[in-house]
């Protein structure tokens, strides 16, 4: 059994503390209040952004670090608070520990890639990011990079799941995407998320060779029209078509998983409609 920390135990954080201590693991869960996580994962109240309250709450011989956070706002001075100067924080604190994890685990995003053409992306398209999202994700990634420990980032890409219901919010209220031309859109489940992370610590723990970047997204991309209309004819009761606002501003990428199939994790959702259909079912649809 290993001892492993969750920086940041919100809905993926806090699912993989849970799945992990159910499993036997020493499991510390980080998080800015002071909520339990749940049954055995001891919770360390924390702010990553301010190193203050970080001193001494850093366990020792920790075998596994994953940084999971969620930045409270959406702006580039709170990405660069919690993602990057988090994580420099984290990676910091360890060091002088003179700590020795066997991986630091980052969970980052698709962000990184700006892609508008609907091309295949991987892990090995240079990641360019032009929005300070991507950017400061990317800039947290290389802070890792540049540390002394055995690492590995994930970029998620957009996570549905209970309680991430947006666009079936925007199917029941209307929204409509033109059928041309083609915007491309991907996604994983919550609980892909937390099985992905909870794979790589299984796959290090059995010395199983491990790359230092992995794709988390579904085995299916999908348009933005067609998941929109199959959404619609799911629900049955929507309001009339208009279009969505936003819908010039997204990216427009094909997202591939074959690194993470090929290292051997299977997909719980491997195409929206099973995911979506379990979560339209528990809303009474």
């Amino acid at each position: 059994m290993s001892r492993i920390l969750i920086v940041g135990s919100g809905d993926i954080g806090g699912g993989l503390a849970k799945s992990l201590a159910a499993k036997g693991h020493t499991v510390w869960g980080m998080r800015r209040s002071e909520k339990p996580i749940g049954d055995g994962i001891t919770t360390l109240s924390a702010d990553v952004s301010d190193m203050e309250t970080l001193i001494g709450q850093i366990p020792s011989d920790l075998d596994y670090v994953v940084y999971s956070i969620a930045s409270p706002e959406f702006s580039e001075e709170g990405y660069d608070l919690y993602y990057v100067h988090g994580l420099v924080h984290i990676l910091a604190l360890l060091k002088q520990q003179h700590a020795q994890p066997k991986r630091v685990i980052f969970v980052s995003s698709t962000s990184v890639y700006p892609q508008h053409d609907g091309s295949w992306v991987d892990e090995t398209t240079v990641a360019e990011p032009t929005a300070f999202a991507g950017r400061k994700m990317l800039e947290a990634e290389e802070r890792l990079q540049g540390s002394d420990y055995p690492h590995t980032t994930v970029r998620f890409s957009g996570i549905y799941g209970p309680g991430r219901t947006r666009l079936i919010n925007q199917a029941k209220g209307g929204s409509h995407c033109d059928p041309e031309p083609d915007l491309w859109t991907n996604r994983i489940h919550r609980d892909d998320c937390i099985g992905i992370l909870e794979f790589i610590i299984e796959q290090d723990m059995a010395g199983k060779a491990l790359d230092e970047l992995y794709i988390g997204t579904d085995s299916s991309p999908t348009t933005l029209f067609e998941i929109l209309e199959w959404l619609k004819d799911r629900i049955g009761d929507v309001e009339p078509d208009h279009d969505v606002p936003e819908a010039n501003r997204r990216g427009n990428k094909r997202l591939s998983n074959k690194r993470i199939l090929e290292a051997g994790y299977t997909f719980k959702y491997e195409h929206y409609q099973q995911g979506y259909d379990e979560i339209l079912t528990e809303m009474g649809y």
